[in-house]
């Protein structure tokens, strides 16, 4: 069962003593709140206060974004932390850029997909955004009239073109993304992280469908006695319960996320 972060701290000091523990966390409705488009999204000045102090602190902090990893880091503007976009694909550490094994072969066949659903069907539907990330497509369908069904629309639009057929679908929150078809989640990057950087204590957060894999992967590695792990799911109505039942505990919102840091970094 999933505990109330703030009823449990004592359970995290083993966490917060330690400065080998590494902070992975997503931004949008993590450390930032969900905006009605993405560019309306912010980290605050308070968040990265504490950002700054954790990275002090602890042995490492990353970031972990559907965003593009340059948009992330632009976003989160914190030096020293390593950051992740795009679902895992590509990685930000020290100013350098790399991708993810086999990515580059898709990337014409990704920006084809996406201009033709661009310019296609979905194009007449009112509120939608695209998002062109370079590596992944987003159709984003919060401002669109919901009386419509626009998530049946994006959806039977996408699997019915044959330009996406071999690409990867996955959902977020008030969106459809295409993907590159390869094996590339945030619980495969999360314990790619932990095997390079030999981590042994860990703290994940996340809000989303696309971080239960991280969450799972937390506890089978934990299961194993690799390492002790925590996930920490940040709730909004819009989470699915299987999301809520993969994480370790939960806080109410980006504000109960910033109490937590001061927790931690004090």
């Amino acid at each position: 069962m999933t505990k109330y972060l703030f009823d449990n701290l004592k359970h995290l000091e083993t966490f917060k003593y330690d400065s080998s523990t590494a902070i992975v966390t997503d931004i949008d409705g993590t450390i930032s709140e969900i905006a009605p488009t993405p560019t309306e999204a912010l980290v605050t000045d308070s968040m990265r206060e504490e950002l700054v102090k954790l990275h002090r602190k602890f042995s490492l902090v990353a970031v972990v974004s559907g965003r593009s990893v340059l948009n992330a880091r632009e976003m989160v503007d914190v030096d020293g932390l390593l950051y992740v976009g795009n679902h895992g694909m590509e990685f930000l550490e020290n100013g350098k850029i790399s991708l993810y094994p086999e990515v580059e072969k898709y990337l014409p066949q990704m920006k084809q997909a996406g201009q033709k659903l661009q310019k296609g069907d979905l194009s007449h539907i009112d509120g939608l955004l695209f998002e062109d990330k370079g590596i992944c497509f987003s159709v984003h369908y919060r401002l669109a009239s919901q009386s419509e069904n626009v998530r049946g629309k994006i959806l039977h639009n996408i699997k019915n073109d044959p330009d996406c057929e071999k690409l990867k679908i996955s959902e977020g929150r008030q969106l459809v993304e295409l993907k590159p078809p390869l094996s590339c989640d945030k619980g495969t990057i999360l314990e790619n992280i932990i095997q390079e950087y030999n981590l042994k204590k860990i703290i994940y957060l996340g809000d989303d469908i696309t971080d239960l894999d991280a969450f799972k992967r937390l506890k089978v590695l934990e299961n194993q006695g690799e390492l002790r792990g925590a996930g920490v799911l940040v709730c909004s109505s819009e989470i699915p319960h299987d999301v809520k039942k993969g994480s370790s505990y939960y806080v109410n919102g980006v504000d109960e996320v910033l109490k937590f840091f001061q927790w931690l970094s004090n």
